[in-house]
């Protein structure tokens, strides 16, 4: 295989990978959400942000939200529930 089918195959395995997103709860205090498209809602106790394919709305208390881009968000706070519209 030469180093253009490799990196064809690659590209094309990114952007499968960019249909979708992943989620990481630890605890109830810290939330990794990967390829996030757009936040919709930024609010202190609420959260909701445009996916690959759906919604999310985290609710829970003193929500922030760190490293917005592209690639992801993480939100801190204590998280009460998480779910998908």
């Amino acid at each position: 295989m030469n180093v253009n089918n490799l990196a064809m195959k690659f590209e094309s395995f990114k952007n499968i990978i960019k249909n979708h997103s992943y989620l990481s709860l630890e605890d109830n205090k810290s939330l990794s959400i990967e390829y996030v498209r757009e936040v919709l809602l930024l609010e202190e106790n609420v959260i909701k942000l445009r996916l690959a394919k759906n919604t999310v709305k985290i609710i829970g208390l003193d929500l922030s939200m760190t490293n917005f881009s592209y690639d992801g968000v993480k939100i801190f706070g204590s998280i009460e529930s998480v779910t998908f519209e």
